[in-house]
């Protein structure tokens, strides 16, 4: 009767340290690349905010940063926030501090660009445009 006891509690016990393993690991991250195409550098401000929920904005906010990109040059920042639907708001600005363009979009999971982050054009003219996935 002992025995039967311990296999069957033993049994359970396994089974649902089987099913922790996954929530160990990390969910998958995305990044954030910013192609300058123009002859100035730019700084752009991005946040992203959660859309699940009835939360606060302070409580929906999961990243709020900024990225300086030289001309003709990239800038990439990496694990900017967990791949999930958020809507992401952001301001461009010449290095003077002017500001170029400022608006905001929905991005769902399955809208990366082929490196499986979110892409971004800074065009001759000083706007920011989209690589979408392809």
């Amino acid at each position: 009767m002992k025995r039967r006891t311990v296999v069957s509690g033993t049994i359970p016990l396994c089974s649902g340290l089987a099913g922790c393993t996954g929530l160990l690991s990390d969910p998958p991250m995305l990044s954030v690349t910013v192609f300058n195409r123009s002859e100035s550098p730019y700084t752009i401000e991005m946040a992203f905010s959660r859309t699940d929920g009835d939360l606060s904005r302070g409580e929906a906010r999961v990243f709020s940063g900024s990225i300086s990109v030289e001309p003709d040059e990239q800038t990439v920042r990496k694990d900017v926030a967990e791949r999930q639907q958020y809507v992401i708001e952001y301001s461009l600005f010449r290095d003077d501090g002017g500001l170029t363009e400022q608006d905001s979009f929905h991005y769902y999971p399955g809208d990366e660009s082929e490196g499986g982050g979110l892409t971004f054009d800074i065009t001759p003219s000083g706007t920011l445009t989209r690589r979408w996935a392809v």
